[in-house]
């Protein structure tokens, strides 16, 4: 369904498949006020550029009739993993981690104590 519309958008097409779908749900968001921020930067506000490294409304007003080019996209949006790294395990432990926590927990104050505890 969220790819049909992509595809029907044609700025989006070289995303696809390269950054993250919440990315591409961010810059469709901020695209629909590409009318609103024109090219003035002033108006944009420019949050998403700031926040999140990828390209806000006025940035993309210079992107109207031709697709967006990867590189506006920050490398952590283009980072897709596809591997199964450390599910194909039959079994799933946290006893070590545990007995981590337990004794960091053991060597701490009161105080200290409370807040893990409070994390926890």
């Amino acid at each position: 369904m969220w790819l049909d519309m992509f595809l029907k958008l044609p700025y989006t097409k070289k995303l696809l498949g390269m950054v993250s779908r919440y990315a591409l749900n961010q810059i469709v968001a901020k695209y629909e006020r590409v009318s609103y921020a024109s090219i003035d930067s002033s108006r944009c506000g420019c949050v998403m550029r700031t926040t999140h490294d990828l390209p806000c409304a006025y940035e993309l007003a210079r992107y109207v009739v031709s697709s967006i080019p990867l590189g506006v996209i920050h490398m952590f949006w283009r980072r897709l993993s596809f591997s199964d790294q450390g599910l194909s395990e039959p079994e799933v432990s946290i006893s070590e981690e545990m007995e981590t926590i337990s004794w960091q927990f053991q060597e701490l104050d009161v105080c200290g104590k409370v807040t893990l505890k409070s994390k926890l």
